[in-house]
This record gives structure tokens, C-alpha cells and sequence, in this order.
């Protein structure tokens, strides 16, 4: 913010006058710290400067020729990623020392996605998660890395709150308003049991964002009903990050491909939405 000067009206001992104003400066709001991650078919470029602790704004910027996020998962109680590893490959859900906590999701070739979030100090997979048209994960491909968080340097700034609220549950997406045409920021926040993820996409005329769902988990055949365009990766119950978005006129959906205790994925179970922007 910059300085703002605040006007007295005071009145002199001697004469009736107007002193100058003082000059009372509030502090800027805290930058989020900006880290960039750069995806291929199928790895990971990350920043070759350090990454602390605190409000960050990961962008992830796809250079592959497939659809690709950056999910987070945070690796605790002096586990390894060789641990994780193991675990992903017993298949379940994630143990409790390994925590997803979200990240820019679904980046189009080309294109780029975004996430806000405030991140602990610590050690961290990156990993992709979608599966080639093949059926193979990306993960399985070799897509997974490590990424070590230093301590935080100075005081962590708070999430800032966007424009619209985003709220997960099972199975559904819940708006405190639909987006309008321009640019909008979305506190997301997983207010379920369960692991959910946003992935946002620009629909082809006529279709709906479970089309899409069934579309990529169909092996990718024909052409594609829908563009993802960003969201949030997988994030944890009580987990609260943001993501920004630009919107022109047309139609849009959201879907969460998470698996549920049964192994189906979430927009499955309902947890799609189709609106339309104007």
C-alpha cells in the first residue's frame, strides 16, 4: 500500500493556523514469495535458488506436448522419498507422514497454472499424477521430484483472501458466486473427509465438465470435450490455498479426479460442475 497522509486542522497557541499534516506510512502487504516450475514430457525444472518457508506463489509453466500438473505432498516424520515411493507403489491411500497440500493443477501444453499457498519448512515430492492417453501415470514415468523448503528469513505474510470462495466437500463444489467475465482469485478451501483436488477447464460447445472426466479417464479417444486451464492439485481436509484465472465469455467446468475409497474418481460421484461465464 502506499503512504497515506492523514490532514489535522489544528489550532496554534499563539494564532489561529493550519499545520502541516504528519505523514503516517502503513506497511505494504508482504509480496508472496514467486517460485517457478518448469514441466516437460515428463520431469521437472525447478528453481536453482532456494525456496523458503512462507506465502508462495508457485507457478507451474508447461513446456511438454500432454496436460500436467505440480502436486505437493509433503513428507514428514524424517520419512524419504524412497518411503513415499514405496507407498504410492502399495497403492491406498497416502500415509499419514505423507501430506498432499495442493499446487497448480492442470497446466495445457503450452500454458501455464498457478497455486498460493503458505508452505512449511520442509521436504516435499513434486509430482504429476495425470495418466498419458497409454493409461500410465506420469509419476510412473519418471515425473517426481524432490523439493526442499528452507526455514522462513522473515515473518509469514497470511493467505490473502480472493474474490470468490471455493468450498470442497463430498462430492461437490460449492461458489459463493459464479465467476463473471476478467480475472478472479478463489480461496479454495477442503472443507471434506477426504484428499479433493480443482481442476478448471474450458468446455467445447455443448459439453459438460463430466464429459471431460469421462473423456480422460477413456484414454483420451476423439477430440476432447474440454481445455484444463488450471486449479488447485490434491489438497488435504482444512487445507486453504488460492488460484487465479482468467475467464472470457463461454462455458466452464470443474471436476475433481481424486479416487474415493472405492477406487472411482471423485466427479464419478457427482463431484463436476458445469457453469457458464458471461
Amino acid at each position: 500500500m502506499r503512504a497515506v497522509s492523514l490532514l489535522f486542522l489544528g489550532l496554534s497557541a499563539v494564532a489561529c493556523t493550519k499545520e502541516p499534516a504528519p505523514e503516517i506510512s502503513t506497511p505494504a502487504a508482504a509480496a508472496p514469495q514467486a517460485v517457478t516450475i518448469t514441466a516437460t514430457d515428463f520431469g521437472y525444472q525447478l528453481p536453482t535458488t532456494p525456496v523458503h518457508a512462507g506465502l508462495t506463489t508457485m507457478t507451474l509453466v508447461n513446456q511438454g506436448a500432454e496436460v500436467h500438473h505440480a502436486s505437493l505432498i509433503q513428507i514428514k516424520d524424517g520419512k524419504t522419498m524412497d518411503d513415499l515411493m514405496a507407498a504410492l507403489q502399495a497403492g491406498g491411500p497416502l500415509p499419514a507422514w505423507a501430506v498432499a497440500v495442493g499446487g497448480p493443477n492442470a497446466a495445457p501444453p503450452g500454458g501455464e497454472a498457478n497455486a498460493t499457498l503458505v508452505l512449511d519448512a520442509g521436504n516435499y515430492a513434486v509430482a504429476c499424477f495425470i495418466p498419458s492417453p497409454d493409461g500410465v501415470p506420469h509419476i510412473a514415468k519418471g515425473m517426481v521430484t524432490e523439493m526442499v523448503v528452507q526455514p522462513a528469513t522473515a515473518p509469514v505474510a497470511a493467505l490473502p483472501a480472493g474474490d470468490i470462495q471455493l468450498t470442497l466437500l463430498e462430492y461437490s463444489f460449492a461458489f459463493s458466486a459464479t465467476p463473471t467475465a476478467g480475472t478472479h482469485t478463489f480461496t479454495v478451501t477442503n472443507e471434506g473427509k477426504e484428499v479433493h483436488e480443482v481442476v478448471l477447464v474450458k468446455l467445447a460447445p455443448g459439453m459438460t465438465a463430466a464429459q471431460v472426466g469421462a473423456w480422460f479417464e477413456g484414454g483420451e479417444q476423439g477430440p476432447p470435450p474440454g481445455l484444463p486451464i488450471g486449479g488447485l492439485s490434491g489438497m488435504s481436509p482444512g487445507q486453504v490455498e488460492n488460484f487465479t484465472a482468467t475467464f472470457e465469455p463461454g462455458t466452464y467446468g470443474l471436476l475433481c479426479f481424486v479416487p474415493g475409497p472405492d477406487g472411482a474418481p471423485h466427479f464419478a460421484h457427482g463431484m463436476a460442475v458445469t457453469f457458464t461465464v458471461s
